[in-house]
């Protein structure tokens, strides 16, 4: 298990490096980028020791290998209409509105879609089980945007449960954002338990379990177990669509994070700032999805035996030797 865990951590390098590098040469090649205006040479370091023993000229690859070196060394990520102080700030607290941002409408995601689900393979072909599916067909079918405009048009409009802009200081100011993002994921989770649940009701051992004259209650507390690893296989894909939907709902309810960033970037033709949104939602969505693939390791006992083997017989190879 830590071979994988370990495994599955240094895949996130390649992963960031290669997302970097895609989104920097799109960039590079914009007319008028400021990107190709990278200085290759910083002033006597050891990238400008191995450039001059090259003879290494200004070109796309120098001034990506020169940009990855000042993130990794300086924490320098560029030049932007503000000072660099100011912008390490602005992503500091921009990066945790959209983690907590991310985590409460995952959060809501599962809480909500996992007992939808469920209730709608107990009572299948009944009439929860009809609306519970047309209802998530509904919220799977809209997109985010116009959710959000939905939204806002019923609670804060018409009903005025709440205003349309709050501080994001607040925690109401969350209220709204993470309804939006999360609707899409609980159509998805419980749809996603439905189909799991009604596979493991058709299983033998839940044909035993009932026949011994156990518990409905009991039944039902071990099929959803045995559910649970199908639906945590889907994690990660549930983050991703998440994590992309915190772009526009950012955007649309003025809450500062790096979508919102990354969408005014766009607009202002900050390359810089633009490819660093890249780098850190890249990272997030690694980090996020290698945690899901690790919780999908610890409930599956195949994938726990599979790399148990391997462990053996890496160990017996080495005692023979």
């Amino acid at each position: 298990m830590l071979r994988y865990t370990a495994k599955r951590i240094v895949m996130i390098i390649p992963i960031v490096l290669g997302v970097t590098l895609i989104v920097f040469v799109l960039l590079y090649s914009l007319p008028g980028s400021t990107l190709d205006r990278i200085p290759i040479n910083r002033g006597g370091d050891a990238l400008d020791s191995l450039f001059e023993f090259f003879g290494a000229t200004p070109n796309l690859i120098t001034r990506y290998a020169r940009y990855c070196y000042n993130v990794i060394v300086y924490r320098d990520f560029g030049h932007t209409g503000m000072t660099r102080f100011i912008v390490m700030m602005q992503f500091d607290y921009r990066v945790r509105n959209t983690i907590l941002l991310l985590l409460t409408g995952l959060g809501a995601a599962l809480a909500a879609g996992i007992p939808l689900g469920a209730i709608a393979a107990v009572r299948k072909d009944r009439a929860a089980d009809r609306i519970i599916n047309s209802v998530t067909l509904l919220f799977s079918s809209i997109p985010n945007y116009a959710l959000a405009l939905v939204l806002v048009l019923i609670i804060a409009v018409q009903l005025r449960l709440m205003p349309v802009l709050i501080s994001y200081t607040s925690p109401k100011a969350f209220i709204m954002p993470t309804l939006t993002i999360s609707l899409g994921g609980i159509a998805s989770i419980a749809r996603m338990t439905r189909t799991a649940m009604l596979e493991v009701f058709d299983q033998p051992y839940i044909t035993a379990l009932r026949s011994k004259g156990m518990k409905q209650s009991d039944v039902f507390r071990h099929a959803l177990k045995n559910a649970m690893v199908p639906i945590i296989s889907v994690l990660g894909g549930l983050i991703a669509q998440l994590l992309c939907g915190t772009l526009a709902v950012e955007y649309f309810f003025n809450v500062p994070g790096i979508g919102s960033f990354m969408l005014g970037s766009v607009s202002s033709r900050d390359h810089y700032t633009l490819l660093t949104c890249a780098m850190i939602l890249t990272i997030i969505l690694s980090i996020t999805n290698t945690l899901a693939d690790l919780l999908y390791a610890v409930v599956n006992p195949q994938i726990k035996m599979q790399y148990a083997k391997k462990s053996k017989k890496l160990y017996s190879q080495e005692v023979m030797e």
